[in-house]
C-alpha cells in the first residue's frame, strides 16, 4: 500500500546545522546526524524497501534537467504516486537568490556573499504534499518564481559557497527518505549514487511555450520570442559553468517530454521508479541471501496461512523446493458472467430459435466463437436489431442503454436480460439521481459498452472520467450540480479511489461518491497484486477485449516485470517463463476455467516436473 508524502514536515539548514521536523501525527524514527553540534532529527518514515520482518531500505530518484522542461511538476506528481517526499533543490536556490536580490548582495564578491549566506536560514515545509521555501522563518513559495529571481538563481547557484550550504541538507533528505529529488546537478553530485536518474528535457521552444502560457496566466506581458531566448541562453550558462554545470549522468535515462501531457510524463517516471526498486530490492536481497527461492516461496506459504491473506489459491512447489506455482482462488468465472454465459445455454437448450446476444455475451473470443458454433448470432448495433424480426434477443452480461429494451419490446422479439445484476444497479441509481438532477460521473472507459450502456440511463448528458487529467479538468470546470460519481465494475481499484480523490476538492454537500467496482473484481486485483509483488513471473488469462482482464495484466505488470497476458495455452511459451521461483496465475472475469485449468496443468509438468 502506497503512503502518502508528509502532511508537515519542516526541514531547516542554518550554517552547518541540520534540524527535521514532523510536524503531523506520522510514524517517526530517530536518528543522529553529528554536525556543528549534534542533535537528534526525527525522520518520517515513507514508502521504504523491506528486504524481511524488521529490515528497510531507502530509495532515491535523482531528476536533471534544464529550466522549464517540468521537472517540478512532474516530480511532485510522481512524488504524491509513489508516497515519496519531494525535494525541489531549484527552490532552495531560488530562496538564496530572492535573499540577494533584495539586500543587494555582489554575489561576485566572495566576502560579501559568505557573510550573506552566514546570515540566511532555509527552510523547507512539506504540507499536503506541497513544498513550501521558508526565508528566515518567512514563506516566500510565491515570490521566488519570478524571472527576475530565476535569472539570479542561475548566477547564485554557480557559487561553490552557496552549493556547499544546500548540500548537506539535499543530502540529509534523501538519506533517511524515499525522495524525489529535481535540479541540474542532482544525479552528477548531490546523489551520484541514487538507484535511479533521469534527465528530463523538452526542446527550449516548447519550455518558451510553457513558460508563457504560465505568464500570460498571471497576467504578465511577455514576448515568446524573448522568453525562449532567454531560456537558450540560461541553458549556455547551466551547461558550460565552472561549478556542478548541467549535464545528463552516464547511467541517467532520457527523458524528452516535449510531445507529452504531465499525466504521462509521471506515468512513465512511477513505471521505470517501480521496476527499479523492484531490482534494487532483489539485489539488495539475493546480496544478504534473503531472496533465494526456497526463501521466498516459504515467504509465500507463510503469507497464505495468514487469516487477513488475500492469497486463498492453490500452491505447487517441487520437490527441491526451487520452484513454484500458484493459481489465484479468484480467477475464472464471477457470478455475473457465469449467470450471462448459462442463461443463452439455457436457450439453446429449450430450443428457442433463433437467439441472438446484443454485443457479445461477454468478452472472451472462445465462449462467443463456440456459441455461434451453436447458432447464436450476435448483433453489435441498434440498427441491426432493426432487421430482426423474430426470436430471442439476449441482453450481453454488461448491459445496454435504456432505449435497446425499448426498441426490443417495440418489434416484438423476445427479451432476456442476462446484465450483471451489479450493472443493473448502476443503471438505476444513475436513472434516479440523474432525475433528482444530480450531474451523473462515471469512473471508466468511455468507450467500453457497460459504460455507454450506463449513459444511457441517465436522463442528461454523463460525464466520463478514466485519468488524473481528465479529473482534474472536471475540477477546473467550475461545475455547479451536486455530483453523483460510480465507477465501471472492472475499474481499477487503486486508481478509482485516486480520482475521486481529486473529485472530491469540489465540495459539494449533496454529492454522492459511490464504489460501485463489484467484488470479485476487487478480490481478483488484491490478489493478483499480492501475488505479483513475490513472483519472478505472472501468467494472466484472458480476452484480448476483456476491460477487467487487461486491469490485471496492468496489475500484475507494475509488480512483476516478467507478466505474460495469454488467451489460451497455445499463446504461451513456458521457454520464456523462469523455471526457478515464483510462476503465479491469474484470469479475467470471462476466463472458462478449462483454459484456466490448462495453462495450470502445462506450467505444473513444465515448470516442476520436467526440470533440469
Amino acid at each position: 500500500m502506497l503512503t502518502r508524502t508528509p502532511a508537515d514536515i519542516t526541514c531547516r539548514l542554518r550554517g552547518q546545522r541540520v534540524e527535521q521536523q514532523d510536524l503531523g501525527q506520522q510514524r517517526m524514527q530517530r536518528v543522529k546526524v553529528k554536525k556543528q553540534n549534534e542533535r537528534s532529527v526525527p525522520v518520517q518514515t515513507g514508502r521504504q524497501y523491506r528486504l524481511s520482518e524488521g529490515e528497510v531500505m531507502s530509495f532515491s530518484i535523482a531528476i536533471d534537467g534544464p529550466a522549464g522542461a517540468g521537472k517540478s511538476t512532474v516530480a511532485r506528481c510522481a512524488a504524491q504516486k509513489l508516497g515519496f517526499v519531494y525535494v525541489d533543490t531549484g527552490a532552495m536556490y531560488r530562496t538564496i537568490a530572492l535573499y540577494m536580490l533584495e539586500h543587494k548582495v555582489d554575489v561576485e564578491n566572495q566576502n560579501a556573499l559568505e557573510k550573506a549566506l552566514s546570515q540566511i536560514e532555509i527552510g523547507v515545509r512539506y504540507q499536503d504534499g506541497m513544498q513550501q521555501m521558508l526565508l528566515n522563518g518567512v514563506d516566500v513559495s510565491g515570490r521566488i518564481r519570478t524571472q527576475e529571481v530565476s535569472d539570479q538563481a542561475s548566477v547564485t547557484a554557480a557559487k561553490p559557497a552557496v552549493r556547499e550550504k544546500l548540500l548537506n541538507l539535499q543530502r540529509e533528505l534523501a538519506r533517511h527518505e524515499n525522495v524525489i529529488m529535481d535540479g541540474r546537478d542532482i544525479g552528477t553530485r548531490i546523489l551520484p549514487d541514487a538507484p535511479l536518474k533521469i534527465f528530463l528535457t523538452a526542446s527550449s521552444r516548447e519550455r518558451a511555450r510553457r513558460r508563457y502560457a504560465e505568464l500570460q496566466q498571471k497576467g504578465e506581458v511577455c514576448s515568446l520570442e524573448e522568453i525562449q531566448r532567454e531560456i537558450e541562453e540560461r541553458d549556455d550558462r547551466d551547461s558550460h559553468r565552472a561549478e556542478a554545470p548541467l549535464r545528463q549522468a552516464d547511467d541517467a535515462i532520457l527523458l524528452d517530454t516535449s510531445d507529452l501531457s504531465v499525466e504521462e510524463a509521471v506515468d512513465r517516471i512511477v513505471n521505470l521508479a517501480e521496476t527499479a526498486m523492484r531490482d534494487a530490492k532483489r539485489k539488495e536481497g539475493a546480496r544478504r541471501g534473503i531472496h533465494s527461492p526456497e526463501a521466498r516461496i516459504q515467504e509465500l506459504k507463510n503469507l497464505m496461512l495468514r487469516e487477513d491473506s488475500p492469497l486463498k489459491g492453490q500452491l505447487w512447489v517441487s520437490d527441491d523446493g526451487k520452484a513454484a506455482v500458484y493459481l489465484a482462488a479468484s480467477a475464472g468465472f464471477c457470478f455475473g458472467v457465469h449467470r450471462a454465459v448459462d442463461t443463452v445455454y439455457d436457450q439453446i437448450k429449450e430450443g428457442q430459435t433463433p437467439i441472438c446476444t446484443y454485443g457479445p455475451i461477454i468478452h472472451n473470443e472462445m465462449v462467443v466463437a463456440d456459441l455461434k458454433q451453436h447458432g447464436v448470432m450476435e448483433i453489435d448495433d441498434e440498427v441491426q436489431l432493426s432487421g430482426i424480426t423474430e426470436g430471442t434477443v439476449v441482453i450481453r452480461s454488461h448491459g445496454v442503454p435504456q432505449r435497446v429494451y425499448e426498441q426490443i419490446k417495440g418489434q416484438g422479439l423476445k427479451l432476456i436480460d442476462a446484465t450483471c445484476p451489479y450493472v443493473k444497479k448502476i443503471h438505476q441509481i444513475v436513472k434516479e439521481k440523474s432525475a433528482e438532477g444530480f450531474q451523473i460521473v462515471i469512473i471508466g472507459n468511455a468507450h467500453h459498452p457497460e459504460v455507454e450502456g450506463i449513459m444511457g440511463w441517465c436522463s442528461s448528458p454523463a460525464i466520463v472520467i478514466g485519468t488524473e487529467e481528465e479529473a482534474q479538468k472536471l475540477v477546473e470546470s467550475g461545475i455547479q450540480k451536486p455530483l453523483c460519481v460510480v465507477s465501471q465494475t472492472t475499474f481499477n481499484l487503486k486508481k478509482f479511489h485516486k480520482l475521486v480523490e481529486i473529485i472530491t476538492q469540489l465540495r459539494y454537500h449533496e454529492s454522492a461518491i459511490l464504489n460501485t467496482i463489484c467484488n470479485a473484481t476487487e478480490e481478483r486485483q488484491t490478489e493478483a497484486d499480492a501475488i505479483a509483488h513475490i513472483a519472478d513471473a505472472m501468467i494472466v488469462i484472458g480476452g484480448r477485449n476483456s476491460s477487467n482482464t487487461q486491469k490485471l495484466v496492468d496489475i500484475c505488470r507494475k509488480e512483476c516485470e516478467s507478466t505474460f497476458f495469454v488467451q489460451t495455452f497455445d499463446d504461451l511459451n513456458l521457454r520464456l517463463v523462469p523455471s526457478r521461483g515464483i510462476v503465479g496465475i491469474s484470469a479475467g472475469a470471462s476466463t472458462p476455467n478449462n483454459i484456466i485449468e490448462e495453462v495450470s496443468k502445462q506450467c505444473r509438468k513444465t515448470i516442476l516436473l520436467n526440470r533440469c
